[in-house]
């Protein structure tokens, strides 16, 4: 039977609203946007050398690739136009354009660019890639992504570090940085990282997955410490210096005992499986731990997302199919109610709550964390409310399925510090020194571009004043994931118009087809990146 066909009538009136709805919301940026399929009848992966070039006021140019020429500040190119209300306007009647060898072509301004569509990225260059999403062929894809689509490695910007022993992943930069809308800087803790009481060191930054990353910075954050000193960092972008760290004595979820799996951050991960029935379903996990503190305390708790959220990012670009491009040009072009939207199916899935247990039994909430991504878990500090001596109870608050807490620790918090921000020095790419990375890495109205299979080395120098150093990465970018085949297959107008338009009672029908591929995906996930280091 297939997904949704047996619901009753109200949900059917429903959906039909929101279509009318999706297909008729304006904003004062967007006047008014109207479905591609009026443009082209065949598919985005039949296009062939075509690139579509949607603009900020709706207007959509069809052009022919090979492009003329790349400007600093335009494009320049031959095709069709097609106004707001796709209509196609002949080229005399245009305005932005020249003539070339006698005929005329088009001159489109970047800045006037919302998002750019094509299957081929070879021949674009600068801001075009930096806005471009790419269909991918099968062919492309490993036999581990075929098997599973909703399973296919995705990464962001990943990030290396020496641990005593190796280069280490430690780290993803802005993974909730779908499109240039939701562009953010991000804080990660490289919990492993050791400089051995060296001055010089090195982050690998990858592109491991088939997707386009726009990095602006990539810097170092460094904290000189001694002994057993440790420094963390708050959601709100605070750093805490910390002594003693216990762990808890009771670790009590719904499968039990959990407590020997978060003692340390050695990859022995606490997690649980989503809910049958409802995908934002919630769950408890009970901590005590024993507390004679004289200073502040601190949660501090290890973490990453499982793929439950890559699933759900991959079937939407799935129903939404050849209209991804679409959809993503109305929210660069400023649809606030359509970027609402997006984010509304995220907020349903939630973060990690952290609560505490009163003197009169009542839970008092104190923090959460939301760090999203499932390559490698991030490190946070939640403070705690002044404790009274003796057990100290605690309760997290997630959603089932969706988290994999591999460290928890109570700690005190001795006093608040400030980082030491550190550029790169230099970089290399292929063991050569590469001055436009760092020029890139620099400048931010310049960022480094990566695509798959890139890789850097970032080195840099730490300050003479500490042979040892507690570090983060702080990076700042967006990236643009490429449009695989075995997505377009999938697409249904109606889905993707129930999965935004009705978020909660979506999570509730994906539940079984998510339960369905949950137990392999992990291991897909992994097998399936483009490169392995």
């Amino acid at each position: 039977m297939r997904p949704f066909s047996d619901h009753s009538f109200i949900i059917f009136f429903l959906v039909a609203t929101l279509l009318l709805q999706f297909n008729c919301t304006s904003t004062k940026i967007v006047r008014k946007h109207l479905n591609n399929n009026q443009v082209n009848s065949d598919t985005f992966l039949n296009l062939k050398n075509a690139i579509k070039v949607h603009m900020l006021d709706g207007g959509l140019y069809v052009i022919n690739n090979p492009i003329i020429s790349i400007t600093k500040d335009s494009l320049i190119a031959r095709g069709i136009y097609y106004n707001t209300n796709r209509e196609k306007i002949r080229t005399s009647e245009k305005i932005n354009t020249i003539r070339i060898d006698g005929q005329s072509a088009y001159k489109i301004p970047l800045s006037d660019v919302a998002l750019v569509e094509t299957n081929k990225i070879t021949g674009l260059s600068g801001k075009l890639v930096a806005m471009s999403l790419v269909g991918v062929p099968s062919v492309i894809s490993s036999v581990y992504c075929l098997t599973n689509p909703k399973a296919c490695f995705g990464s962001c910007p990943t990030f290396y570090a020496w641990n005593g022993e190796s280069m280490k992943l430690m780290a993803e930069g802005f993974s909730s940085s779908i499109l240039p809308v939701f562009e953010n800087s991000d804080v990660d803790m490289l919990y492993w990282a050791k400089n051995e009481g060296r001055k010089d060191f090195q982050i690998k930054l990858t592109n491991e997955a088939l997707e386009t990353h726009i990095i602006r910075y990539a810097d170092l954050l460094v904290f000189p410490k001694h002994g057993n000193e440790r420094i963390f960092a708050t959601e709100d972008g605070k750093f805490y210096k910390t002594s003693k760290i216990i762990s808890p004595t009771v670790c009590s979820g719904s499968e039990g005992d959990c407590r020997n799996l978060i003692l340390q951050m050695d990859a022995q991960e606490r997690y649980s499986e989503a809910d049958s029935k409802n995908l934002a379903a919630r769950e408890y996990v009970d901590l005590e731990f024993d507390g004679s503190a004289k200073n502040q305390l601190g949660l501090i708790i290890g973490s990453r997302q499982t793929l439950l959220t890559t699933y759900l990012f991959y079937q939407s670009l799935a129903f939404l199919g050849n209209n991804a491009g679409y959809f993503a040009s109305r929210i660069e072009s400023g649809d606030k109610a359509l970027q609402r939207r997006v984010e509304k199916i995220w907020d349903l899935l939630g973060t990690i709550e952290v609560f505490v247990q009163g003197q009169s039994g009542k839970w008092i909430k104190t923090g959460e964390i939301d760090e999203m991504g499932p390559i490698a878990s991030d490190v946070h500090l939640v403070t705690l409310p002044p404790q009274e001596p003796g057990t100290i109870k605690v309760r997290l608050k997630m959603t089932r399925g969706l988290w994999r807490i591999d460290y928890i620790g109570l700690t005190d918090i001795t006093e608040p510090v400030e980082p030491i921000q550190i550029n790169p020095t230099f970089i290399t790419t292929n063991d050569s020194i590469n001055d436009l990375a760092l020029n890139q890495l620099c400048h931010s109205d310049e960022p480094l571009i990566t695509l798959p299979g890139d890789s850097h080395t970032l080195n840099f120098i730490l300050p003479d004043i500490s042979n040892d150093y507690e570090i983060f990465i702080k990076s700042k970018g967006y990236y643009l994931e490429w449009m695989r085949e075995e997505w377009i297959a999938e697409q249904n107008k109606t889905k993707a118009t129930l999965m935004f338009g009705m978020p909660k009672l979506y999570l509730k029908l994906v539940a079984n087809k998510f339960k369905a591929v949950e137990p392999t995906m992990e291991e897909v996930f992994w097998r399936s990146r483009y490169v392995k280091n």
